[in-house]
């Protein structure tokens, strides 16, 4: 029978678990804009449980529809509150100072002994030594016991050696002397943010490991400990892949990623497939596929089903174990557990229902789950599978829809659906977008399925002989190299990926009610409901862009990178031009242009500079311009034109001949044009120079915009800016002054500030680094000219991002 719109009623009885999780969820969100005291917390929930109760014996006394009605909304404002309550208890507790973080204030210069077991220990390829322990107690070097309370911390030991990596055993008690730091927030505005996917692992508290040859093991691992576990896991994947295979093999069955090679990680992201190297729900779904299949026999007994819980119960523990327990795991174990209660059970299943169970349950565990991108991409992929899939199996007839070709269709649709549904999220947290992911998930997803049922089934084997191990395991190593060599290749086809940016929060609703209308594409009553709602949400959005660009005039933007000891200034221009001044260091353990200049401008969506200034040779000025060289399109490089015999000097240059890029050397006095109103003025290297410093021949600039100027200098020292006082005066006035060689000593002169009276100067340098930049004496001279609150450090607060409309400078807060 056909309803009409006007009498057709969204079943919202059907989804109770949905309402519950949807309000519980509201109520985490409105507790992140309002922090009341936790008093006031329990009184709201205490005082609308009340009213329900009362409500609820007045009607068993006379039943009411009114105040049924009423009870209703009471019901559902409670859950709000519950919500509200919870994270809003979370967050009040997280602003008191935890005791190890105070370990970390108050010994960040002392070498203490951390005495626990150790949970994880992982190997980088640059020889840096994570370790994940869970710690019982903290002592200094004399004995003395100064905290005897359980938490979780990570120890890096940088370039360690074979020998002392290899005791470290996963599952070990041991004593590690270490230095306590507390975790560094984000430091530029795309870094990836280290400090919330380790509070998020329940860590709070780093350590820097000392090799002083006191550390010692006090009892060995063994089958009682997790780590035994996934330490025995791991060598028991390494016996029976092949070597090259094995980072790989390792990734995809229990998520331990730390031997892949960077650029395969860069290659699944951009092929869409780095959920096949994280383990999630897929990886669950494939250890319960097997144990689905035998279901059925477990009907056939009387106490069966509490047998096959029990089995299913175990098999999930298990691999959560052996994966660490990482939050995306026990999500989807969760989640595993009620499908199989159900089919076990034979309930009538409702996915969507059962879904939004496991996420209550696990928000009320831990409210600030609703934030990670592994609940939202874990969910948001588990509801999109379930809204959809109806609606693609209507696509076809019912006798054609379960033939091959269809299901073959149907799944590749579904992928796209999934990729699309990820979408926001995914250019939202990491700024990229693979348009190749549907296909590639279609082809990848049966292999990794295969090879993931074939792996651990060799691995089992190897365990009991391991030649037939390795000898059974050989299709799953071929489809590991298959599933590589799938990776590569598409990651590398040209637009196989985009880089963009969400400029506005409206597209997640948006994209909600686009993705509904979809789902109710053969529910006419609701579908136009559903397409007002997209309307109205596209209205908002297309309001809220059209807000931002009036609220944001044109303006010169200047970024600041903190990429420590080094130099890096991104400028854009009011008309859309971007530069760079420098690019950064180059170090061992990498280099500025992979670590911070390219993530920010794939995240800014920023393809092309219009050009780069170097200001001189030295490595922590052009340490990372080799991969912007090679990554994106730059028109030309300013160049002081100062010869220098390096490797990283010599790369650069026959990089920039490689990709055609023209090298021009300017000369004081030239102006070179930014965009039409806004002039770089060269006011150095100075001809007069005699020095043979290459930071004497540093390229200065000064960039004039409307009636404010900008000065960059380089490392410029003494000399330098003793010439450029005689030579410009009163012309070096400037509203930004970027300090010359990281606020040393030889730079930034009274003599030479005097005439530059900057109203903000930006001292780019690392935290406590070993030149011990910024010299004292030099920044008492910035002091005198600028004042406290004008003078500005990356090395304390991060990038450091100022907009000049002309007139007036104007802070951006990023964080």
């Amino acid at each position: 029978m056909r309803v009409s719109r006007e009498t057709y009623k969204f079943p919202f009885s059907h989804y109770p678990a949905v309402r519950l999780v949807l309000l519980f969820a509201a109520g985490i969100v409105i507790a992140g804009f309002i922090t009341p005291s936790p008093a006031l917390l329990f009184l709201i929930s205490a005082l609308l449980l009340i009213v329900c109760g009362f409500l609820h014996h007045r009607i068993r006394k006379s039943p009411n529809v009114n105040l049924g009605t009423a009870l209703a909304l009471l019901y559902l404002l409670f859950v709000l509150s519950l919500g509200f309550t919870a994270a809003g208890l979370q967050k009040y507790d997280d602003q008191f100072p935890r005791p190890e973080e105070r370990l970390a204030q108050l010994h960040s210069a002392d070498t203490l002994n951390w005495f626990g077991r150790i949970d994880d220990a992982r190997l980088s390829p640059n020889r840096t030594l994570s370790v994940f322990m869970r710690v019982d107690s903290v002592q200094v070097s004399t004995g003395h016991l100064i905290l005897n309370q359980s938490f979780n911390t990570q120890i890096r030991y940088f370039r360690v050696d074979s020998l002392f990596a290899s005791q470290v055993e996963s599952g070990s008690l041991m004593k590690l002397r270490a230095v306590p730091s507390a975790i560094p927030a984000k430091r530029n505005p795309h870094d990836f943010d280290v400090q919330s996917w380790l509070n998020g692992l329940g860590i709070h508290v780093q350590a820097t490991g000392v090799m002083d040859g006191q550390s010692q093991i006090l009892r060995q691992s063994n089958w009682r400990d997790w780590g035994w576990w996934r330490s025995g896991m791991r060598n028991g994947i390494a016996r029976v892949f092949d070597e090259n295979q094995t980072p790989l093999a390792q990734a995809v069955l229990i998520g331990y990623r730390s031997g892949l090679d960077s650029d395969l990680r860069q290659d699944f992201s951009r092929a869409g497939l780095a959920h096949l190297m994280a383990v999630s729900g897929m990886h669950v779904g494939f250890v319960l596929i097997p144990l689905w299949f035998v279901i059925p026999f477990f009907w056939r007994y009387k106490y069966g089903s509490i047998a096959g819980l029990l089995l299913i119960t175990v098999v999930l523990f298990l691999y959560a174990g052996i994966t660490g327990f990482s939050p995306s795991v026990q999500r989807a174990s969760v989640f595993a557990f009620f499908i199989a209660l159900a089919r076990l059970y034979r309930y009538r299943r409702d996915p969507i229902n059962l879904t939004g169970l496991a996420a209550l349950l696990i928000l009320i565990v831990d409210p600030s789950s609703l934030y990670l991108i592994g609940f939202q991409m874990s969910f948001g992929a588990v509801l999109t599978i379930f809204v959809m899939l109806p609606v693609l199996e209507r696509m076809f007839s019912p006798r054609n829809r379960t033939r091959w070709y269809a299901r073959i269709i149907q799944l590749t649709l579904l992928s796209v659906c999934i990729q699309l549904a990820l979408m926001p999220i995914l250019i939202h947290r990491f700024n990229e977008f693979s348009l190749i992911g549907p296909l590639m998930n279609t082809l990848a997803a049966p292999v990794t399925q295969v090879m993931f049922i074939w792996g651990f089934a060799g691995v089992f084997i190897g365990m009991i002989h391991e030649q037939a191990g390795v000898w059974f395991n050989l299709p799953a190593n071929y489809l590991t190299a298959l599933l590589a060599w799938l990776t590569t290749t598409s990651a590398n086809v040209p637009g196989a990926f985009i880089t963009a940016r969400l400029h506005s929060l409206w597209v997640y609703p948006l994209w909600i009610a686009l993705f509904a209308a979809a789902a109710t594409m053969f529910k006419p009553a609701l579908r136009f409901r559903m397409l007002i709602i997209c309307g109205l949400l596209a209205v908002g959005w297309q309001a809220d862009l059209l807000w931002q660009k009036h609220r944001e005039a044109p303006a010169l933007q200047l970024t600041f990178f903190d990429v420590g000891q080094g130099d890096a200034v991104l400028i854009e221009t009011a008309h859309g031009k971007r530069y760079l001044y420098d690019a950064g260091l180059w170090s061992p353990f990498g280099n500025s242009g992979d670590r911070f200049i390219l993530p920010h401008l794939r995240a800014e969506g920023i393809t092309r500079l219009d050009g780069v200034f170097l200001s001189h040779p030295h490595a922590d000025h052009i340490g990372g311009l080799i991969p912007l060289i090679n990554e994106i399109e730059i028109d030309v490089i300013y160049d002081p034109g100062f010869e220098y015999h390096s490797a990283i000097f010599a790369g650069y240059r026959a990089a920039a001949r490689e990709q055609g890029i023209r090298i021009e050397v300017p000369e004081m006095g030239d102006t070179i044009w930014l965009d039409e109103s806004t002039p770089a003025l060269i006011l150095g290297p100075h001809p007069g120079i005699t020095s043979s410093n290459p930071n004497e021949h540093s390229l200065i600039v000064q960039i004039v915009y409307g009636t404010q100027r900008v000065l960059l200098t380089g490392d410029a020292e003494t000399q330098a800016e003793r010439l450029l006082a005689e030579q410009f005066g009163k012309l070096l006035r400037s509203d930004v002054y970027k300090a010359g060689h990281h606020g040393s000593r030889t730079s930034s002169h009274d003599f030479f500030l005097e005439y530059v009276q900057p109203e903000k100067a930006v001292v780019s340098n690392g935290l406590r680094n070993r030149y011990n930049h910024p010299h004292p004496v030099a920044a008492w001279r910035m002091l005198q000219h600028t004042g406290e609150e004008r003078l500005l450090y990356t090395a304390l607060e991060g990038a450091i991002i100022l907009r000049l409309d002309g007139k007036n400078i104007h802070r951006v807060e990023w964080r």
